[in-house]
């Protein structure tokens, strides 16, 4: 349904007025202007009308979502683009519609932008995404059109606890792989994604492989391997109250959620290149939430933290021995040397001590929380390549906008 906008209301006003006083007064002038400001608002609904038209022959919609295979409540992560033809005078914005049956809200972005953002569906069954909205105006209209035919990939959701065989329409037939247990005792499978080149081929499922037509492998429930890690990153200084508020917030959520439905969680807190606080592999929520207590910006000790580690030092001498002009092959080969030893000596202080946090939990999955401020974030690169090395799923929590850090594996926005 057309609205009008201020210009087209503030017009239609005028043309009242000079009716009113045509009529009465029997102003043909008046008369004149206000049927000529009528027909302009005609012309000009008729005339979005037509370029309406043409903006829904171009639409085409790019959606790819990282697991269509999942248990309910399980986040996943949905990257989605329009575009489209704008008209000359046009505005036009986009948003894409979860599943009815999915948690989450897309954001709204232009044509041709990519939007990302994580839904996290509650009932079990087959679903689909509900197509786009495009918000379009011009000087004189606007108006939302809805493209419910842009329903793809479709999204088969498994009950929480339980085996997939009565999972919605299309279950039952032979479906139980999504809680067959991995090598590895009390791992299960959260849910699966088509094939990326670098994955382990052991992790690949042919049984879904052969209904799909296509690779898939399976994602091992780093939470139910063992007590979930949740790493929380403390900002140095005081961010904005309200980011904060709801940054603790869902640090308590993850933690709570994490004892309340499994098998204990083990928390490690950090400032900078500093540990303040670790408790491993425990079920009591009370002394989890006490480790929680007073969350806020710390100071760290090292405020000037930079050292790499021996990880970095060791890919920059592999850097430095690369080949260049015939008269740096000398000096390159020589700090290429230097920085080898560096690498073999460097004590690391903060990588050890989160090394030595991660020997004690028994998880899979690292949740690493963090408002990502600007500055200096080299010591979340040294925790994630910890995890990396114990062969850990790094999941970052942050705020919409903030970045991301090398290495995770997926971002999820608080």
């Amino acid at each position: 349904m057309l609205r009008p906008t201020r210009t087209t209301g503030g017009i239609a006003a005028l043309a009242i007025a000079l009716a009113v006083i045509a009529l009465p007064l029997q102003v043909p002038a008046a008369s004149l202007a206000a049927g000529s400001l009528a027909l302009f608002l005609l012309w000009r609904g008729w005339r979005f009308e037509q370029d309406l038209s043409a903006v829904a022959a171009s639409v085409a919609v790019e959606r790819t979502v990282d697991r269509t295979i999942l248990r309910q409540g399980a986040a996943a992560t949905v990257r989605v683009r329009v575009d489209l033809a704008v008209p000359a005078g046009f505005s036009v914005r986009v948003r894409d519609i979860p599943p009815a049956v999915a948690s989450g809200e897309a954001p709204l972005v232009l044509p041709g932008a990519t939007a990302t953002y994580t839904v996290r569906p509650m009932a079990p069954g087959e679903t689909a995404f509900g197509g786009v909205v495009i918000e379009a105006s011009d000087a004189f209209f606007a108006r939302d059109l809805v493209f419910r035919r842009f329903a793809e990939p479709q999204i088969r959701v498994y009950p929480a606890g339980r085996a997939g065989s009565n999972g919605g329409r299309g279950a039952g037939n032979g479906d139980g792989e999504v809680d067959r247990r991995t090598s590895l005792a009390g791992q299960g499978i959260r849910g699966f994604r088509p094939y990326r080149q670098g994955d382990d081929p052991r992790q690949v499922d042919w049984k879904v492989t052969a209904r799909r037509g296509t690779l898939y492998v399976r994602e091992p429930t780093g939470l139910e391997g063992g007590a979930p890690l949740i790493a929380v990153d403390l900002p140095a200084h005081e961010s904005d109250p309200e980011t904060f508020a709801r940054f603790s917030m869902a640090v308590s959520g993850a933690v709570e959620g994490a004892i309340n439905s499994r098998d204990g969680c083990s928390l490690l807190v950090v400032a900078n290149g500093e540990v303040v606080r670790f408790l491993p592999q425990t079920q009591d929520i009370r002394e989890a939430l006490a480790v929680l207590g007073g969350l806020a910006p710390h100071e760290p000790g090292a405020p000037l933290y930079r050292s790499p580690g021996p990880a970095v030092l060791a890919v920059r001498a592999r850097a430095a021995r690369r080949g260049g002009r015939e008269e740096e092959t000398a000096y390159r080969e020589r700090l290429g040397r230097i920085l080898s030893c560096s690498a073999e000596l460097s004590p690391a202080p903060f990588a050890a001590a989160v090394r030595a946090a991660l020997a004690r939990t028994d998880a899979d999955e690292v949740r690493l929380y963090s408002l990502l401020l600007p500055g200096d974030n080299s010591h979340l690169v040294q925790v994630v390549h910890e995890a990396k090395v114990r062969g850990m799923r790094v999941v970052l929590q942050a705020p919409a906008g903030a970045g991301t850090i090398p290495g995770v594996d997926a971002v999820e926005v608080l």
